[in-house]
């Protein structure tokens, strides 16, 4: 039996604080209690203001701007702050594919397994971590940004700066023929305009998804262990992608659809332990291997439970 089955319904077997965790929350100094809320729209302006315009001059690297600008986009979420557990995990796999699998394996489990952090990261009492002052939870939220998040960031362009296609079409006097058009990088459709980056991500979205909302019988559960290998890139082991079927503890908590807390809690947590961490070496593997294309962007809609789970 894995350790995840010895955890507590209402905690988590990693107690306490993690490492580094309060290097930025501690009261004093210039945190103000009574801070408004984030303005996330506002936040959001100063990003796409930081950003050349495309149609005003043409980006050399475009592939690297909308590699910022989605980086960008889930350093806003996680300032905000999060409605629950799942809505977390949804955004960590989000910060595997924008990270190129920069964090370390260990990180999604920290944060994603830990009472503490997830009651600061929600804003309110989650398992046996009572709710957290608000500037608590707000400065947990900054100093993980500060500690984690930038420095994985820093990683990953570091990886792709270089891979990233240079456009100097337009620069050439000599260039015969209409200059190209511009690369807005936002409108592009892919992650760091590489399509099987973006691929990887809607596999791994997929996935999570699938495990999460649980699974009507075993044989669900077998096709989806088998989908696993796919959106790992094989980087989850043998033993760990048939564990969900060989471990009957496990498996009565996977093969369930009805609102459980405690099989929500299960499978929550077997995605922080396992899932993510083998999608995190999928993206690394993969950042420097993909190859950059121009593709517009389709428009779609994106849609919102909470509880201990």
């Amino acid at each position: 039996m894995t350790d995840l089955h010895r955890q507590n319904a209402s905690g988590s077997r990693r107690g306490g604080e993690w490492p580094g965790m309060w290097s930025a929350a501690r009261p004093g100094g210039e945190i103000q209690a009574d801070e408004p809320p984030v303005d996330a729209a506002r936040l959001r302006r100063q990003l796409e203001e930081s950003i050349p315009d495309a149609e005003e001059e043409p980006l050399v690297r475009p592939a690297m701007a909308r590699l910022v600008q989605d980086q960008g986009d889930l350093l806003i979420e996680l300032l905000e702050g999060f409605a629950d557990r799942r809505e977390l995990l949804e955004w960590q796999q989000r910060v595997v594919i924008h990270t190129l699998g920069q964090l370390e394996d260990e990180w999604y489990a920290e944060i994603a397994c830990n009472a503490a952090a997830i009651s600061r990261l929600l804003g309110r009492a989650w398992g046996p971590a009572d709710a957290p002052e608000s500037y608590v939870a707000r400065e947990t939220r900054r100093g993980l940004a500060a500690n984690s998040l930038l420095p994985a960031f820093h990683g990953a362009l570091e990886t792709f700066r270089w891979a990233a296609v240079e456009r100097v079409d337009h620069l050439d006097d000599e260039h015969d023929g209409d200059a190209p058009e511009p690369i807005t990088p936002e409108r592009q459709e892919y992650p760091g305009m590489r399509p099987e980056l973006g691929q990887l991500a809607e596999q791994q979205r997929r996935t999570l998804e699938a495990l999460l909302d649980g699974f009507d019988s075993e044989d669900e559960l077998l096709v989806w262990s088998q989908q696993l290998q796919g959106s790992t890139y094989a980087e989850i082991s043998a033993h760990a992608a048939a564990e969900p079927y060989f471990e009957r503890p496990l498996r009565q908590y996977l093969v369930r659809t009805e609102a459980d807390a405690r099989a929500r809690f299960v499978r929550r947590s077997w995605a922080a332990e396992f899932l993510l961490p083998a999608f995190n070496r999928a993206a690394g593997a993969l950042a420097e291997r993909a190859a950059e294309v121009t593709a517009a962007e389709v428009p779609e809609r994106s849609g919102g439970s909470s509880s201990i789970s």
